[in-house]
C-alpha cells in the first residue's frame, strides 16, 4: 500500500517527526513531495498509483479521476470544498477527511493582530517613517469598550471572543443556530445579522464556506456597516463579495480592512486590495505557526491511520 503526500510546504515538512512518520511506516509506503506540482502530468506522477493522500493544497478533479487506487484524501485543514471536489470524491468511492480545530487559537490570534494593525496604524505608521516621514500627529483607535461583531461562533469565533473580551470589547455575534442556551454558555449575545452590522465597531469573519455562505457579505451588507468599521477575514475569501469590499474602502466608508484569504491564491498583481493604503494584506498565513501546524499533520496522520483501520473520523464526504 501507498500513501503520498504530494506538495508539502518546506515549512509543514520540517515538522513531520519521526513520531509522526513512524505512525504511517507501519501501514503503508509513504512518499512525501516538497512544494506543490508545477503541472498537471507531475502531479499525476506524485499520486497515480497511490491508495491515500495527505493533501496540503488543491486537488484537480480530472487527475482524482485517474486515480483509479485512491481511497482517502486526508485534507491538511477544515474547509476542504474549495480545494477538493467533495461531490466527486463521493461517486468515485474516495472518502475525505480534514482537520477540525488544529489552528483555532493560531487563525483568532491571527485576525486579532490585524484589528490591533488597522486600529493602531501600524503598518501605515512604520511605512511613513521608514520613508523618512516624522508625523506624530496621526491619531489611532481605542480597542478597548468598543462593539466587535462577530460572524460564525465556532472554535476560532469562539477563541476570537474570549480575545476580544480579555482587552474589554463588548462582543456580539451573528451564528448560523442562535440557541439560547448556547449564547449563555458563551457569554455573547447573538443578535440578527442587520443590527450586527449596524452596531460594530469591528467586524470579524468566522464562518465556513458552503454554497449558503458564498459572497455572503456583499454590496447589500457593506452598505449597513457602521462608518469607520474595520473589517476582519480571515475565514474564506469566497464569504465576501471583494469588489463589493474594495468600493466601501475606497470611498472611506470602511476605515479599513485585514485580509488573509484571497479569491485567487497567490494574488495577482491585478489585484485591487494592493493598491489600497488602509487594507493589510497576508498571504493566508494565519494557521501557519508550529504548534498548528504540528497539530494538523497529527490529526491528518491519524485520520489516514483510523480510516485503513476501519474506523474512520472526521469525515466530510456523504
Amino acid at each position: 500500500m501507498r500513501i503520498v503526500y504530494p506538495d508539502a510546504d518546506p515549512q509543514i515538512k520540517e515538522l513531520l517527526t519521526k513520531e509522526l512518520l513512524f505512525k504511517l511506516n507501519g501501514i503503508a509506503d509513504f512518499e512525501i513531495f516538497e512544494g506543490r506540482p508545477s503541472t498537471q502530468e507531475e502531479f499525476l506522477r506524485r499520486v497515480q498509483d497511490a491508495d491515500g493522500m495527505l493533501l496540503g493544497w488543491g486537488f484537480p478533479a480530472d487527475i482524482m479521476e485517474r486515480c483509479s487506487s485512491l481511497k482517502i484524501i486526508s485534507f491538511l485543514g477544515a474547509g476542504v470544498h474549495n480545494f477538493i471536489d467533495v461531490e466527486l470524491a463521493s461517486r468515485r468511492g474516495i472518502t475525505v477527511t480534514n482537520t477540525p480545530d488544529y489552528g483555532s487559537n493560531a487563525v483568532a490570534e491571527h485576525a486579532m493582530g490585524l484589528l490591533f494593525a488597522l486600529a493602531k496604524n501600524i503598518t501605515q505608521n512604520d511605512r511613513r517613517m521608514k520613508q523618512g516621514s516624522w508625523d506624530p500627529t496621526i491619531s489611532s483607535l481605542e480597542l478597548k469598550g468598543k462593539i466587535i461583531g462577530l460572524i460564525g461562533v465556532g472554535s476560532i469565533g469562539k477563541r476570537m471572543a474570549d480575545l476580544c473580551k480579555a482587552i474589554g470589547m463588548h462582543v456580539i455575534a451573528w451564528t448560523q443556530n442562535p440557541d439560547a442556551q448556547r449564547s449563555k454558555q458563551l457569554g455573547i449575545p447573538f443578535v440578527g445579522l442587520e443590527e450586527l452590522l449596524a452596531k460594530s465597531d469591528c467586524i470579524s469573519m468566522h464562518l465556513p464556506y458552503t454554497k449558503q455562505t458564498e459572497k455572503f457579505i456583499s454590496e447589500r451588507e457593506f452598505s449597513m456597516m457602521k462608518p469607520g468599521c474595520i473589517f476582519i477575514n480571515t475565514a474564506r475569501a469566497e464569504l465576501v463579495d471583494t469588489f463589493a469590499l474594495v468600493k466601501y474602502l475606497s470611498v472611506g466608508k470602511l476605515a479599513g480592512a485585514g485580509i488573509d484569504v484571497f479569491d485567487e491564491e497567490p494574488v495577482s498583481s491585478c489585484n485591487p486590495l494592493l493598491k489600497l493604503d488602509n487594507v493589510i494584506l497576508s498571504p493566508h498565513v494565519g494557521f501557519n505557526t508550529p504548534e498548528a501546524i504540528t497539530n494538523i499533520l497529527d490529526i491528518s496522520i491519524n485520520n489516514l491511520i483510523d480510516f485503513f483501520a476501519g474506523t474512520p473520523k472526521n469525515v466530510v464526504t456523504l
